[in-house]
This record gives C-alpha cells, structure tokens and sequence, in this order.
C-alpha cells in the first residue's frame, strides 16, 4: 500500500465512526481551539481519534490539526494537516459538518504546491470522502470503514451558485460590490461548512468566497488544513482557488495556524473576481 492509500484508508475508518460517536457527544463549547474559535467536545474527541489513528502510521511524519497549538512529531514521513471537524457551528442546527485533510511532501508550515493529497469527508445521508490524488480527483462512499464505489470528480461547467462567509457590512468595500453584482445573478448556496459548500461546485459551478472582513483581516479559513487542501482539490478537479491576487497554493507560509483569503470555483469566475479586486487596488 502507498503511503498516500494507508493515510485514505485510516481516514475512511475513523469517518465511519463520526455520525453514531457525534449523537453521544453534544453540541457544548468546551473551550477555544488556537485560532480562537470555539471548540466543542466533538472538536476534540475526533482530533483525538486521527491523532490515535494517522500518528502511527510509517507514512506519517507530522501531525498538525486546528485543535492543537503545536504540530505533533511522529517521526520521518509526510506532514498531515486536518481540520477534523469542519462547520462544527453547525452542530447545534443539525446541518451538514466534514473533515479536511491534506497531505505534505515537506514540513510544515508548507506551500501549497507541496500538496500532494487532499480529502473532504462530508458527514451526511452517506458519508462521501472526495480525494485528490496522482493528479485525479475522485468521490468515494465510506461503506464499513472502506472506501467504495470510485466516481470521477470534477467541477460543474455552469456557474450556478455563489456563497459567502462573513457579513456584508464588514466586507472590504472592493468584494462587497463584485458580491452584490454576482448575487443578482447566482443562486445563493452557503452551508457554513466549507466541505458542504465545495460539494456544490462540483455538482453546480460557480464561486465560494471566504473574505477578508472587518473581525478577520487575514481571511476565514487557515491556510494549512483548510485552504490548502481545498485549493488542491478544487484545482485537480478542474477549477481554480485564489487568494484574490493570486493562486493561494503558491503563498508562503509564515505559520501553523495563519488564515487567508480564500476563492474558490469555475475558473472564469475567480479570473472575474482577480480581475475587479486588481482593478480596484
């Protein structure tokens, strides 16, 4: 098995113990995970289950999650970076929440082109992991643990939806007027978890934003294990990811747990976007 194959295969066995572990567990904030974002006893009992299941690993060198300050040193191998449970807001209302990973060939902090997989777990009617790896994106059903029934994965032609993060009164002034033009003619598709918005432009196309605003200067989502794997799998599906001037994969990193701007989505749709943030700078 490739190094790559036993990091899936370990995701694939812990996701299918999420949905029946996460009834038990509640939806109460128990503290704040690094980046200041509330965390709850689901946050952790699932970073915990990755860590006891991907640490071990021969493939597995680092282990970096949103819910720990410090990167865990596992020995020689790739660095694997998660989000565990992404959209965990999202546990109170019974909406839809995932899993991020993605995995390195370099230490972390890394670029994003060092990116050499990356997968999206969405806990919902099935358990759906979409990876990128070996330059093809795929979907798998997580069935017993295992991961079954491979579809090829790639981002929808039509530019149907658009969806934002944050509040439009504290966007830049730039993205809030490109927002208001694009919204007049998109369906609006915003799950408050990213793993279930990027699902939509595989079936749909079109643009996801996670701005820069007035309470987050540097973006929304962090850079390592949210929109670094995002950026890779969206890219190997056939779209693009920016940072608004630019291919978010080719930022370098200053930290672990640093946030940025993210755009995702139908090429032409985030050239659009580049095109009027430049315009206005």
């Amino acid at each position: 098995m490739s190094d790559v194959a036993s990091i899936l295969e370990a995701l694939a066995d812990v996701a299918a113990t999420v949905p029946g572990r996460l009834s038990t567990l509640g939806d109460d904030v128990v503290g704040e995970n690094p980046t200041g974002d509330a965390q709850s006893a689901a946050d952790r009992w699932l970073d915990e289950r990755l860590a006891e299941r991907l640490t071990p690993l021969d493939a597995v060198g680092t282990y970096l999650s949103e819910e720990r300050a410090d990167a865990v040193d596992c020995g020689s191998g790739l660095s694997v970076a998660v989000d565990p449970l992404d959209g965990s807001s999202n546990l109170k209302s019974n909406n839809p929440i995932g899993t991020i990973l993605g995995v390195y060939d370099a230490p972390l902090p890394a670029r994003g082109t060092d990116v050499v997989a990356s997968a999206l777990v969405v806990y919902g009617p099935r358990i759906t992991v979409s990876v990128a790896a070996d330059g093809e994106a795929t979907r798998y059903v997580v069935d017993d643990g295992a991961l079954v029934d491979p579809r090829p994965l790639s981002v929808a032609d039509g530019a149907e939806i658009c969806g934002y993060a944050g509040r439009a009164s504290e966007w830049r002034p730039a993205f809030r007027a490109f927002a208001r033009e694009l919204s007049r003619e998109r369906k609006l598709r915003y799950c408050g978890a990213a793993v279930a918005d990027v699902q939509y432009l595989f079936e749909r196309g079109g643009l996801l934003c996670y701005p820069a605003d007035d309470a987050r200067a540097d973006g929304v989502l962090r850079l390592q294990y949210e929109a670094n794997p995002i950026a890779h799998l969206v890219e190997t599906a056939g779209g693009r990811a920016s940072d608004g001037s630019g291919p978010i994969r080719e930022r370098e990193p200053t930290t672990l747990h640093e946030r940025v701007q993210t755009f995702v989505g139908t090429a032409a749709d985030v050239d659009a976007l580049e095109s009027h943030l430049d315009a206005d700078r």
